[in-house]
């Protein structure tokens, strides 16, 4: 093919270096951070023989390869999805075995094609199913009773049918959080007035506590301690524009269900018996599996994360404060996913997400926000500035656990 003037020809094709791109857009778009992503593309470039830089953001990543020619530099969008963490160990292993010179870099790169276009590992009435469970539980955990858990599972039900079925249409999709935030805080209002009252904004936050970008929140704050200057920054306005459009549509809700039913009064929840604490964190994180896309067999670790970082938070802030239990309760939690990596030789993330789930500060966000819209700026604000300060602690405790037991793999 004859060159056109002033336009340069195609570079040829390095299999190398186009698994370093596959690699880098498949991790992007099952969510891994900055640090962990750019980390995970030096060690394999380095084994590979090629000197690469890394520059990601959570909707692109540049791949630059040095070579006696000069530098090479590639481009590949990312559409950020959701957490898939059976894809996840698919490509550690992918990564492991190119690496290792068991797969070769064009196999490697066939191989991530095939695994990033499985469809989910669970059905939908599954995954519908986890929503409700799961929201119902989160219920008890924000002060709920029996009326609150049922009210909240039937949120949580419609919102996991929204998730799924706006996500087929691409101009829903862009709908799907602030439909999201209307239909909970709708139907927590309407359900009020039937039940006999009970407390709406806890079954409202919890019916939709899915969606709320605590843990893009934190990864965000991750991201900004460890220098990722840019996509700590694109991440965290991505979140606090996910957490406005989300109450947005929560405050149109709320005014919706008082215009339809009139204000409810607020009745105190019915306490509880204890073993309700444990069996609602036992099968909540049981659902986590399939909400995480995980293998059922990898469960008995999510279950462990949500023991270890429920009750390590509790116990931490009634001896030591809010702030210092929940770096205390991050700390484990990352020390035990740097262990859980280093003994079974699997990703850290695989414990570290269902752990991190019970400590980032999304419903306080939203609670924020609610207090903010509501005129209740100085309460807002102490509640923003917890929300802050719960995010930095579990930012340092991740970090201090990473010198309590190094991470021997780089995810």
């Amino acid at each position: 093919m004859t060159p056109i003037a002033g336009i340069s020809p195609p570079r040829p094709e390095e299999p190398r270096a186009r698994f370093l791109l596959e690699l880098a857009r498949a991790l992007g778009t099952y969510g891994t951070s900055a640090n962990r992503l750019e980390e995970v593309v030096a060690v394999c470039a380095d084994d590979l023989g090629l000197r690469a830089q890394t520059f990601s953001t959570p909707t692109s990543v540049f791949v630059s390869v040095e070579s006696e020619h000069g530098f090479s530099t590639y481009l590949a969008r990312i559409v950020p999805g959701e957490v898939n963490l059976c894809k996840m160990m698919q490509i550690d292993r992918i990564f492991n075995q190119v690496i290792e010179n068991t797969l070769t870099p064009d196999d490697g790169v066939r191989e991530i094609k095939r695994v990033v276009q499985l469809p989910n590992s669970y059905p939908s009435w599954m995954i519908i199913s986890s929503f409700l469970i799961v929201s119902s539980c989160v219920s008890y955990f924000l002060g709920g009773g029996p009326k609150e858990m049922a009210a909240s599972g039937l949120v949580g039900f419609v919102v996991g049918i929204l998730v799924l079925f706006t996500g087929r249409n691409r101009e829903f999709s862009r709908l799907m959080e602030f439909l999201s935030g209307f239909m909970a805080a709708l139907l927590a209002g309407v359900l009020a007035a039937p039940m006999g009252g009970f407390m709406p904004a806890v079954v409202a936050i919890s019916g939709m506590i899915i969606l709320l970008p605590g843990l893009t929140f934190t990864i965000a704050m991750v991201e900004l301690a460890t220098k990722h200057v840019v996509s700590g920054t694109a991440r965290l306005a991505g979140a606090v524009m996910v957490l406005l459009v989300i109450g947005f549509g929560f405050v149109i809700g709320q005014r919706t269900a008082e215009l339809l039913v009139g204000t409810v009064e607020t009745v105190a929840a019915t306490r509880m018996d204890w073993y309700v604490e444990p069996t609602a964190i036992l099968i909540s994180t049981i659902c986590m599996t399939i909400l995480f896309q995980a293998n059922f067999r990898h469960a008995w670790v999510m279950v462990f994360a949500g023991f270890l970082s429920f009750y390590s938070a509790r116990y931490g802030s009634s001896l030591l404060g809010t702030e210092v239990g929940t770096l205390a309760a991050a700390v484990a939690v990352g020390s035990a996913s740097n262990l859980y990596a280093r003994t079974f030789d699997r990703p850290a993330l695989t414990l570290m997400l269902p752990g991190l789930l019970m400590l980032v500060p999304g419903s306080l966000g939203l609670k924020s926000l609610q207090l903010f819209l509501d005129n209740n700026t100085v309460t807002g604000v102490q509640s923003t500035f917890t929300v802050v300060i719960v995010a930095v602690a579990i930012v340092v405790g991740l970090l201090l656990a990473n010198v309590v037991i190094p991470p021997r793999k780089v995810l």
